[in-house]
């Protein structure tokens, strides 16, 4: 009995200790290794895949709606940023978020000219944040007395328009100086009136050609306020960019639409009519000239300036 015993013990010992056995054990245990990375790889991708699609469903609805609303500040009524006619749009995706290029755009002539790029950051969670700030170089030439901008995409001239209520220390008169440039140059001027005016009465005076938009000043000051002497006119003027106003069409006149209805962002609605205080004009300096004869005319400044041809 005692050996019988002895020889199953042994026996036992040689099934686990044997060769074949612990081959097999071996190929199970890598199978099983494997069987979890593969799980663990599968589940990974799985989670990175519905993330990664999660994620641009929600940055795509963030680009919509900022398209959306950028194309209505553009093309809506009145629209913003003096002589901005156009932009347009791309998207470069990230993990979990996104980079938006908006590259707007003015026309000269028949051509359009990238006038200002911008990009963006759009994560799948959180707020949307400009990822380049604008830059405008700011000089002042003392020889004006006054501080002159230029756009930091292609270093052209940026506009500025003068309220008719207040009295400034120097109102340019540009316009003298884009009448005498090359006949072979497209300039963009800025016009200051000396006071609002509905779009019947404007168009009057100015008419419609050569002029290409309107800027409706939104605010309706009732009193002439005269600067002190240690202001700044820079600090006192509407910059092109922030300006509202109403691109002019060949098609539909705009001393014929005088509009009551206009809303613009930040004001609040009335049942006034909103006054017209400049306009942006642009031609050759031939096609300018008419415009000196104009005393409605109380500043002018250059803007934009390319080869006609």
């Amino acid at each position: 009995m005692v050996k019988n015993r002895k020889t199953e013990q042994i026996g036992e010992r040689d099934f686990v200790s044997s060769a074949a056995f612990q081959k097999a054990f071996r190929k199970t245990k890598w199978k099983q290794i494997s069987l979890y990375i593969i799980i663990s790889v599968l589940t990974v991708c799985a989670i990175i895949f519905f993330l990664q699609a999660g994620s641009k469903a929600l940055i795509n609805k963030k680009f919509e709606q900022e398209m959306e609303r950028l194309t209505e500040q553009i093309h809506g009524t009145p629209g913003k940023g003096a002589g901005i006619v156009d932009l347009d749009a791309s998207i470069s995706y990230g993990f979990l978020s996104a980079e938006g290029k908006f590259t707007y755009y003015k026309k000269m002539g028949d051509r359009l000219i990238p006038w200002e790029i911008v990009t963006k950051e759009y994560p799948a969670i959180g707020d949307v944040k400009q990822t380049n700030p604008t830059r405008v170089e700011v000089f002042y030439t003392s020889k004006l007395e006054r501080t002159v901008r230029y756009n930091h995409l292609n270093n052209e001239r940026e506009i500025d328009f003068y309220y008719p209520h207040i009295g400034y220390h120097q109102l340019p008169n540009e316009l003298e100086i884009a009448t005498g440039l090359d006949e072979n140059t497209l300039i963009e001027v800025a016009l200051s009136f000396v006071r609002p005016m509905k779009q019947e009465e404007l168009g009057e005076i100015i008419g419609g050609e050569n002029v290409e938009w309107l800027w409706i000043d939104k605010s309706n000051a009732e009193h002439f306020n005269e600067l002190h002497y240690s202001e700044s006119d820079f600090f006192h003027v509407m910059h092109g960019d922030d300006a509202y106003g109403l691109p002019v069409s060949e098609d539909s006149p705009y001393w014929e639409n005088n509009d009551s209805t206009i809303e613009i962002p930040g004001v609040e609605s009335t049942n006034t009519e909103y006054l017209i205080s400049g306009a942006i004009v642009s031609g050759t300096p031939s096609e300018l000239k008419r415009f000196k004869e104009i005393d409605i005319i109380r500043a002018s400044v250059i803007g934009l300036t390319i080869d006609k041809y």
